[in-house]
């Protein structure tokens, strides 16, 4: 996510320094050593943060705000744009009787970044939802329940704040507005359920930090962004989620690297169209997120990584699943 780093290799000190000035010659391993250390105390500090306190649901997606297919160590150019898809998957005792439910959604968004300056990026996002719940009563068949359409729109911004030569920290901002559908009905006219539609219905504001570092072994990476959600003109409101990331890609080789990740959501409990809690919503999720990525000498790129859940402090009766995703994007 270090977009507007210029080169994914920090240069040799003799290219840089004075030979044999004892002032300068080590500046840079010191440099980058103290923000290698900011990163990791980032990361731990957030990852213990995740694991004492339980503030996650279908609406909550987990994951760098900017998509990991376009940044992390590439060269920065001026446009992308691309497709991508995000399949996720969950379980959950059901609110209103005893008995359990399982969600499963594909999430297909066409972005487009611009980016007219070193320290400004904008991303726009637009998603198409397929969504599919399966109801199982304790004791009684499961029902099968389906909906589409296209999602909430956003829009992300981020700003540079101060960056050297291997380092920058950025600024994240944005919202995301409702112009997904939330009233979708089915054949008898009775209005969907709300992890069925696929808008939320209300607007959501983001704010966040990024700390990146590129070096000689690759490109650092930390994050942590908050997202305060709106209430829906039927009572329902989404828990707010905090999202804290850290990763690692590797350096390019013929077109290929490599990427780790760790990939954190804590969120509130959802406020139900009732004005009660859902008891089996919120809560904390950590993923192990290994992925790859190719891009070739005509700016053409494909990225693919899942998220394995590592740890999972979630609320009432609930389980997240192993999610995947699918970058396909060009780069001008």
């Amino acid at each position: 996510m270090n977009f507007w780093l210029r080169t994914s290799a920090a240069r040799p000190p003799e290219a840089r320094y004075t030979a044999g000035d004892p002032d300068t010659r080590f500046a840079p391993y010191l440099h980058e050593g103290v923000m290698r250390l900011a990163v990791i105390l980032v990361t731990m500090s957030l990852l213990l943060v995740a694991a004492s306190e339980a503030l996650a649901c279908s609406q909550c997606m987990c994951g760098t705000p900017f998509p990991a297919g376009v940044f992390g160590g590439v060269v920065p150019t001026h446009v992308t744009y691309g497709l991508e898809d995000r399949y996720l998957s969950k379980s959950n005792a059901l609110d209103e009787e005893p008995g359990m439910e399982d969600e499963r959604e594909h999430r297909l968004a066409g972005f487009g970044l611009w980016r007219p300056h070193s320290r400004f990026a904008l991303l726009g996002r637009v998603p198409y939802v397929f969504k599919e719940i399966t109801t199982t009563p304790e004791g009684q068949p499961s029902s099968l329940e389906r909906a589409h359409g296209f999602g909430d729109a956003e829009l992300l911004a981020m700003i540079g704040v101060t960056q050297t030569n291997s380092t920058a920290l950025g600024a994240v901002t944005g919202f995301t507005a409702p112009t997904g559908n939330n009233d979708l009905t089915d054949a008898n006219g009775d209005r969907l359920d709300a992890h069925l539609q696929p808008g939320t219905g209300a607007w959501t504001g983001t704010c966040g930090l990024n700390l990146a570092m590129t070096s000689h072994s690759g490109s650092w990476e930390s994050s942590a962004v908050g997202r305060v959600n709106g209430t829906n003109a039927h009572g329902y409101h989404y828990g707010n989620v905090v999202l804290y990331n850290a990763g690692f890609t590797s350096p390019s080789r013929n077109g290929m690297r490599l990427m780790l990740q760790l990939n954190g959501r804590s969120a509130g409990k959802d406020r139900l169209e009732d004005g009660t809690e859902g008891e089996n919503t919120g809560g904390t999720v950590v993923y192990v997120a290994p992925g790859i990525r190719w891009v070739s000498s005509l700016g053409l790129g494909l990225e693919a990584a899942v998220q394995i859940p590592a740890i999972q402090a979630l609320y009432g009766i609930q389980t997240e699943r192993t999610t995947a995703r699918l970058n396909l994007f060009m780069a001008h």
